[in-house]
């Protein structure tokens, strides 16, 4: 099964979870599957601790790898 639901991208995953979210086995594979593809992990401190230029400097880096 594990590996029927490693070949499922992320929205057929997202469904999978939705459609057996009471199926606890089933759902804890996909789910595991699902989480060892996020690759963002970085936190970024509250604002609170981050002067205005920090914060200016991460939103356009943040922009220009969008563009």
């Amino acid at each position: 099964m594990k590996e029927h639901l490693s070949q499922m991208n992320n929205t057929e995953l997202r469904q999978y979870l939705s459609e057996h979210r009471n199926d606890e086995e089933n759902f804890s594979q996909a789910l595991e599957i699902l989480m060892n593809r996020k690759h963002n992990n970085f936190k970024y401190p509250p604002p609170s601790e981050i002067d205005a230029e920090e914060i200016e400097a991460i939103l356009k880096d943040k922009l220009n790898k969008k563009q």
